[in-house]
């Protein structure tokens, strides 16, 4: 009998640093060392198998710049995917389909019809809808025909692995049956299994001019669908205590737009950041007093906010802006590890950091809840059980 493989589509992985790339970087490997025969369809040049992992490229350029570049990398892209599956695949194989490009899962979903592979879709974000939410209701209208497409794909697919329960919610209402969609959570970087190292941390406080400061971080991409003008809202309340300082650590679409309120409004306990290595990572979150994690709720079934998973490992308290009744809002309370606010409640946001910045004892329990609910919940190991688990269960060669 031919042995399975997985093979992983998605537009970046390693050396990359998005957060796609390094989370399929995780698992592509950690299920290699499991023992399945793993391949990798990427953007790129360079063939190559590293850690178990047989890395094969399209030969379209991975990085892109502007909307007209990006979509004819995307096109091209799609492109190289379905001429290499065309080759690579043969019955049996089960192909797992991330979301970068935004409509990958649906042309593998269609390339690979009546193949006799299992396709699993690992929905990051639900795309044309994010699209659609964007650029108004005519995009809604334009889009229509992207949306039956997806339809059609994921209800065909063999599993729809989601974020959170929201998605999951989201994926069934568009016609997937339920018993295929499982809810998987991302998982942090495996170095932040262990702490990081306390002279580290202090070496980056010490950087940020923060020894004695109440420091809450934004780390991560500030993208379209993040919420930033509560968090604004707050500094600006908080300008005359210098306790507390606010830092963004990343990069994103919104960047250049928090930049110019951080200037326009004269916000100097506001200071912005590119991000820093993953090797730095854990430190740079543990460095931080507590962490920001926001989503505009119009997105609130599309997305789910990945770096959450880093700031629990960090054993730091969460501050949520967003949707009050999702997923994030709902993991908070349950363990106890951080606060939610609606947006727009800035007043409500800087009452909460004022108390926490004068009372350590409370951040370093509700820090000490974070840490728990990481462990049990979102580290790399959990999720590869999971993952082998579901991979397993399914059926032979179709």
């Amino acid at each position: 009998m031919t042995e399975r493989r997985l093979i992983f589509v998605n537009r970046v992985y390693q050396p990359s640093g998005e957060a796609t790339a390094q989370l399929l970087t995780d698992l592509a490997e950690g299920l290699a060392a499991r023992g399945w025969p793993v391949h990798v369809l990427t953007a790129g040049s360079g063939a190559t198998a590293q850690h178990g992992v047989t890395i094969h490229r399209t030969g379209t350029p991975g990085q892109h710049s502007g909307m007209v570049s990006r979509a004819l990398a995307y096109r091209r892209f799609l492109g190289a995917v379905r001429r290499q599956l065309a080759t690579l695949v043969r019955p049996g194989d089960i192909v797992v389909a991330l979301t970068d490009p935004p409509m990958l899962g649906t042309d593998v979903a269609e390339a690979l019809a009546g193949r006799g592979v299992h396709v699993v879709q690992w929905i990051q974000d639900i795309y044309p809808e994010i699209a659609a939410i964007h650029f108004g209701p005519l995009a809604g209208f334009l889009l229509g025909g992207l949306r039956r497409r997806r339809d059609r794909a994921w209800a065909g697919s063999s599993v729809c692995i989601t974020l959170g329960r929201d998605m999951a919610e989201a994926v069934t209402a568009m016609g997937v049956p339920a018993a295929r969609v499982h809810v998987q959570p991302n998982w942090a970087p495996r170095e932040l299994d262990e702490p990081a190292p306390a002279g580290a941390v202090a070496e980056i406080r010490r950087r940020w001019n923060a020894d004695d400061r109440f420091v809450v971080a934004y780390s991560g991409n500030l993208g379209r669908v993040h919420e930033f003008a509560t968090v604004l809202g707050a500094a600006a309340r908080l300008q005359a205590d210098t306790r507390i300082a606010f830092r963004f650590v990343g990069h994103g679409p919104q960047w250049k737009k928090v930049a110019a309120a951080v200037h326009d409004r004269s916000l100097a306990n506001v200071t912005l950041q590119p991000p820093v290595p993953r090797a730095e990572l854990g430190a740079m979150l543990a460095a931080a007093d507590a962490h920001l994690v926001t989503l505009q709720p119009a997105y609130g079934r599309l997305v789910y906010p990945s770096k959450l998973a880093g700031v629990l490992a960090a054993g730091r308290p969460a501050l949520f802006v967003g949707p009050p009744d999702g997923d994030i809002a709902r993991l908070l309370h349950a363990q106890d590890c951080g606060a939610a606010f609606a947006p727009g409640a800035d007043g409500v946001l800087a009452d909460t950091l004022l108390r926490w910045s004068r009372d350590p004892a409370a951040v370093l329990r509700l820090g000490a809840s974070a840490r728990r609910a990481y462990t049990t919940g979102f580290t790399v190991t959990a999720a590869l059980a999971g993952w082998d688990t579901l991979l397993r269960d399914l059926p032979g060669p179709m």
